[in-house]
């Protein structure tokens, strides 16, 4: 799996209505390899993780002692860099109260869809630096997720110009009658005289989830591609599967999957990454293949990692859960919201932490590597086993203090 060189950031200026398309190098968030295994340092596997996310994980620090690691930890602070790509969506007709949003998923590393509240969609070419009309979407999504899978090319290889994007609105609305759709890139109708490949959408079967009168609680909680098979878990429900081949849904079970949001497969390390379902502020790593085999994932194939080091008078965003891109070959990028509490009322739990309301964004690089320190895989080191006969470890990089500027405000991290 090749190494990405970006972190792709989406961001957004309500006032004008822009949404930009912005790309952080990743070496901002990683040391060079003479200087990984002196500053690099490996965080604690937790085997227990606290569910309460108004205070961090670890144990109280005195202010003094977080001030100086805030200081430590915190080496740069880095700005957006200007933008290769800026959209404004047309106005159209949207519900009541609403305005016209513009929602972005990565076909991959370089490729992003954009879809509007219209349902027009358009999709980036980030090494091109090229925007392709694609087709529009059945219906519109309030909070759509989606999920990519590429197209096989000539040989097994992958075709560098194609996919599928699988986009599922977990707006859990019974009156919507398309909440799941594909835009999948396929030869064209046989009418056409040249053969030829072309971005065409698809309305998929409705999930079974929709038909059921659910909890007012009840939500997706995580979603992740299992070979090609789509997972779906909802809170109080349970895991549903979709096969992407045979386009049919299925109850996997009563039992969640250990992630907050997105997960992500990592065919090296042969585990799928996110964020833990127990505190939506922490690293995850989990084996889901059992799931093909008609199973729950194993609970000690289940991974979370803390950082006793986070400056001590910082709370989590409760607003913003954080985010885990995988840059490949075992590189990660963590994003956590935070806000700095330091003089400033507990119980006013939704305040700001800087002078115009804004969350801390922190960037931070994580690395996954086998063995241990000592590079055997004894059981005197620090590795974990994974299920797959590879001991891991994670490491973390440097941590990047990210600040909006012009009113731009951080949508998405893809």
């Amino acid at each position: 799996m090749s190494l990405r060189r970006y972190v792709n950031i989406v961001t957004a200026n309500h006032h004008q209505g822009i949404y930009s398309l912005r790309r952080l190098n990743a070496d901002n968030f990683f040391y060079p390899a003479n200087e990984a295994a002196a500053k690099a340092r490996d965080l604690p596997r937790l085997r227990r993780v606290p569910a309460d996310a108004r205070s961090p994980w670890f144990a109280k620090k005195k202010k003094k002692h977080a001030a100086a690691l805030s200081n430590k930890q915190l080496e740069t602070t880095i700005r957006p860099p200007p933008p290769i790509f800026s959209v404004r969506p047309t106005t159209c007709p949207v519900t009541d109260g609403e305005y016209n949003r513009l929602h972005s998923f990565p076909l991959s590393g370089t490729k992003i869809f954009f879809a509007d509240s219209g349902k027009r969609t358009t999709l980036y070419d980030t090494h091109t630096r090229c925007s392709i009309s694609t087709p529009c979407l059945h219906a519109p999504k309030d909070f759509p997720v989606a999920l990519s899978i590429p197209s096989p090319g000539p040989e097994g290889e992958q075709d560098q110009d194609g996919g599928s994007l699988y986009i599922m609105d977990t707006g859990l609305n019974p009156s919507n009658a398309t909440p799941f759709e594909a835009l999948i890139w396929r030869d064209c109708p046989v009418h056409h005289l040249t053969a030829h490949k072309t971005w065409q959408c698809e309305a998929l079967p409705r999930p079974p989830f929709f038909h059921h009168q659910l909890d007012v609680h009840t939500s997706v909680l995580s979603y992740a591609l299992v070979g090609d098979i789509i997972c779906v878990s909802l809170t109080s429900v349970g895991t549903y599967c979709f096969d992407t081949v045979s386009q049919k849904w299925s109850l996997a079970g009563d039992w969640l999957m250990p992630f907050s949001g997105k997960a992500e497969y990592d065919p090296e390390l042969k585990l799928w990454f996110g964020v833990s379902a127990g505190n939506h502020q922490l690293p995850c790593a989990a084996d889901l293949s059992p799931i093909l085999r008609g199973h729950a994932p194993k609970k000690q194939h289940h991974y979370v990692w803390g950082d006793p080091q986070l400056p001590g008078d910082w709370l989590p965003d409760l607003l913003n859960p954080a985010k885990v891109v995988s840059l490949g070959s075992g590189r990660f990028c963590i994003i956590n919201f935070f806000r700095d509490v330091g003089g400033y009322c507990n119980a006013c739990m939704d305040g700001p932490s800087a002078a115009d309301g804004s969350p801390t964004v922190v960037f931070s690089g994580l690395e996954v590597l086998a063995g241990n320190r000592n590079g055997n895989d004894g059981d005197s080191g620090k590795g974990s086993d994974s299920g797959n006969g590879l001991r891991i470890r994670m490491t973390k990089h440097k941590s990047r203090l990210c600040r909006d500027t012009d009113s731009h405000s951080l949508e998405s991290v893809l």
